[in-house]
This record gives C-alpha cells, sequence and structure tokens, in this order.
C-alpha cells in the first residue's frame, strides 16, 4: 500500500530545503493538501485566504497510481503528484512574472530529484515535470494558479 502522506511530506520537505522556494518571502505557505481556489470572504479552512499567498500545495494522489511487478517482493508503482502554485497581484504582467519565478523554481526542485544522489529520500524518483496554468480576476486582484504534474517512482516492497 502506497504511504501518501510520507510522498507527500518527502516533496514538502524536498520544496523547503530549496534556498529559493523554502525562503517565507517566496513563499508563504506550502502545505500537504490542497484548498480550493475560490478565493472565498467565508472562514472556510479549504481555502487560500490573500494572507497566505503566495501558497503552494502538494497532493500526493492526483490520479490512481499504476503497479507493475518487479524483483520478488517489490512492487514498482508510479504515483502522479501533484504541486499547485497560487499567486495574486494588481497588475497582471508582474503577477504573470511573479508567478513564472514561483513555477520555474517548483519544476527546477523537482527536476533534480531523478536520481539516487537527489532522490525524495523515500526511494521516490521523480519521472516527468509537466505544467498547466490558469488565471482569473476577482475584484482588482489577478490570481495565478499552476499546476505542477510530477511522475514518482517508488519501489515497494510487501
Amino acid at each position: 500500500m502506497t504511504d501518501y502522506t510520507a510522498l507527500a511530506t518527502a516533496i514538502k520537505t524536498t520544496l523547503l530545503s530549496d534556498p529559493w522556494v523554502g525562503n517565507s518571502a517566496n513563499v508563504k505557505t506550502l502545505e500537504t493538501h490542497k484548498r480550493g481556489f475560490s478565493m472565498q470572504n467565508e472562514k472556510d479552512a479549504r481555502f487560500f485566504a490573500p494572507s497566505d499567498l503566495p501558497a503552494i500545495a502538494v497532493v500526493p494522489n492526483a490520479e490512481g497510481k499504476q503497479q507493475e511487478p518487479g524483483a520478488t517482493n517489490e512492487i514498482r508503482e508510479t504515483v502522479m503528484a501533484q504541486v499547485i502554485a497560487v499567486t495574486r497581484q494588481r497588475d497582471p504582467q508582474l503577477g504573470l512574472t511573479a508567478h513564472y519565478s514561483v513555477v520555474g523554481n517548483i519544476e527546477r526542485v523537482l527536476e533534480k530529484q531523478k536520481s539516487s544522489n537527489n532522490d525524495l529520500g523515500i526511494g521516490g524518483f521523480v519521472r516527468e515535470v509537466t505544467t498547466d496554468e490558469e488565471q482569473f480576476k476577482k475584484g482588482e486582484y489577478y490570481y495565478f494558479i499552476s499546476t505542477t504534474n510530477a511522475q514518482i517512482e517508488l519501489t515497494v516492497n510487501f
């Protein structure tokens, strides 16, 4: 059975250990669960408040996992994890530029986790990193949301 909590924690720890991503001047909130992104005015604990931004949410099980038999008592699993970045800015161009800095650094950190010298610390290797982006305007602010998908290959003993 895949330990999604350990995987989410490993991704979060890897991101936090980076000098740029782990710097609270660049990313205020980094957590291991997905929040809503409607920027509600209600006090629901499942959304990012403007004071939380820029924020990153790690989702360890974005899609169903794939499995294939490996050596005796091992199964190789491929898990799709997501790292969601949310930023906001009054000026759309400045906001997009700042958002791309966050996304670029997330991708840079994840891309480095491809070898036994640089893995996620739980025997997890990152195989592919891709990012999709969306944006919307609410009031006088533009919100930028990017979802970075990473295929994580894990070897699980049973």
